[in-house]
């Protein structure tokens, strides 16, 4: 039997691709607002945004920071199906010790490959997410908090740690996103991203993996997902 939490997501995934497809949402067009998308599909809005999050990985939709979610106006080839399904589900400790590898590596050739256009847009998207993080709305500063994670990786140059990334991605956001209970803490993974974002600045190899890998370990921690020991 399918399991309800996974084709929920692939169902509204299909029928906005559907629409998409054919022509109903336009190239370039936004997307409705994740609150009016879950009651038109009837969904939860953790559904809604596993739906979306599926298609970006996909390649036909992508999200800008404080801007919303837009249909790509050119969309790459199709992929021949794979065993990694983006839906696929694994253990928040399997996510946890595939991060604090793959990312604090990433961070580390970041570090040596990053470009002054670079930091910038690291820059751009800290200023949107202590905006977010100051008004509470962990909705859109988990997609903030990621796409940084994402700029990173991209900025690391191997192109197996971006595909990696992005078919986790759906599982990723609903990790990181802050639960309700922990929202004192939410200015946290600010402080933490600012400390990545100035080793990447000094062009430090080691600092940068070193506070990469302590930030992915303090976000377990502080979900109340695992401890420490159990990551590294």
């Amino acid at each position: 039997m399918t399991d309800s939490r996974i084709a929920r997501p692939r169902a509204v995934a299909k029928r906005i691709q559907q629409k998409i497809e054919s022509g109903e949402i336009g190239t370039g067009s936004k997307l409705p607002s994740q609150r009016d998308l879950a009651l038109e599909y009837g969904v939860s809005r953790a559904s809604l945004r596993e739906a979306i999050t599926h298609l970006e990985s996909t390649g036909l939709l992508h999200t800008e920071a404080g801007r919303g979610t837009f249909v790509r106006t050119t969309h790459p080839p199709q992929k021949p199906a794979s065993s990694m399904d983006p839906l696929r589900q694994y253990s928040n400790l399997d996510l946890c010790q595939f991060r604090h590898m793959m990312e604090g590596q990433a961070a580390r050739l970041a570090a040596m490959r990053i470009r002054d256009e670079d930091i910038t847009t690291l820059e751009r998207n800290l200023h949107v997410f202590r905006n977010q993080i100051r008004a509470l709305d962990v909705h859109e500063a988990s997609s903030t908090d990621l796409e940084f994670h994402n700029i990173i990786v991209r900025i690391s140059g191997v192109q197996l740690f971006m595909d990696l990334h992005e078919s986790f991605r759906s599982m990723l956001i609903q990790m990181i996103e802050l639960p309700q209970k922990v929202y004192n803490r939410a200015w946290e993974p600010v402080i933490e991203h600012e400390r990545i974002l100035e080793a990447l600045k000094r062009r430090d190899p080691d600092e940068a993996r070193y506070y990469m890998q302590s930030h992915i370990v303090r976000s377990a921690e502080r979900l109340g997902i695992l401890l420490a020991g159990d990551v590294v």
